[in-house]
């Protein structure tokens, strides 16, 4: 999209910003962090709770720019889902400690880390972008890097959590890089 020069991203987590802007930049667009004070509408889905957001913002009407908005979970097979779409809110009433002992000794630790990224551009309305990493909930937690989740989570194909590895490593294989890559690739087409 070679007429984009600027877009906005709804977030207050300055990771995100400094991601996305590090994979925009080279495109010629320069990120702006956007503020909104809205509570969250939360749904069954990503996919939902994104465009219910993005309808909101739109709905305000005062930013007629482009502009992202992203939402991820940590989906575990043996929780039916769970945490999913609540994942921040689980984090911060029970954390990783709680996770574990929901988990207790259960074999089946299969679990995956999905975001789904939805792009606003004005005339052609909302694109979503969606990234999976498959893995597994360790059995402790383990790591000083990253953040929420890190620490319980192992990629699949390896055998350090999140929060053992380098920001370099996590970002080749993370859910997060793999919707932005989405996105990248669809606002190089332009």
């Amino acid at each position: 999209m070679k007429d984009i020069r600027t877009i906005y991203l709804l977030t207050g987590n300055m990771g995100k910003f400094k991601e996305i802007d590090r994979w925009l930049q080279p495109l010629g667009m320069e990120v702006k962090l956007l503020k909104r004070n809205f509570i969250e509408t939360q749904a069954d889905h990503l996919e939902e709770v994104i465009l219910k957001g993005m309808d909101i913002i739109n709905k305000e009407g005062d930013i007629n720019e482009p502009f992202v908005k992203d939402d991820s979970g940590l989906f575990i097979d043996a929780l039916g889902g769970f945490p999913g779409v609540y994942s921040s809110y689980v984090h911060r009433t029970i954390g990783n400690r709680g996770i574990l002992d929901l988990m207790g000794d259960r074999n089946d630790r299969g679990a995956a880390f999905r975001t789904v990224m939805g792009l606003y551009l004005p005339g052609k309305g909302v694109s979503l972008f969606r990234g999976e990493c498959r893995g597994m909930i360790s059995y402790e937690e383990r790591g000083k890097q990253g953040f929420g989740y890190d620490p319980i989570f192992i990629p699949e194909g390896r055998s350090m959590t999140f929060a053992e590895m380098s920001v370099e490593e996590k970002n080749a294989m993370s859910h997060r890089i793999k919707a932005i890559r989405g996105l990248v690739e669809y606002l190089s087409r332009g």
